[in-house]
């Protein structure tokens, strides 16, 4: 197990969980280039979104896509909304 491996990212905060349900749409669409960084980041430490590889797409190799938590995550968040 790696350090990386014991440790949590922290909770979202609410604008938080609004700004990843934003960008992980903007996943699913494939305009995940318009995301900054930090806010990649967020979906990456709370295992939402992964990196994906080898995607040939826009002359890219690497591509975001969502994970099964990521995934679950949208679901209770727009069950949540409604």
């Amino acid at each position: 197990m790696s350090m990386v491996d014991h440790y949590e990212a922290p909770p979202m905060t609410e604008p938080q969980r609004r700004d990843a349900l934003a960008d992980m749409a903007a996943v699913v669409r494939g305009e995940e280039l318009d995301i900054p960084w930090r806010r990649i980041r967020v979906l990456l430490d709370h295992k939402l979104a992964m990196v994906q590889h080898p995607v040939l797409t826009q002359g890219s190799l690497t591509s975001l896509g969502l994970t099964d938590r990521g995934l679950r995550f949208m679901a209770e968040t727009d069950a949540s909304l409604n």
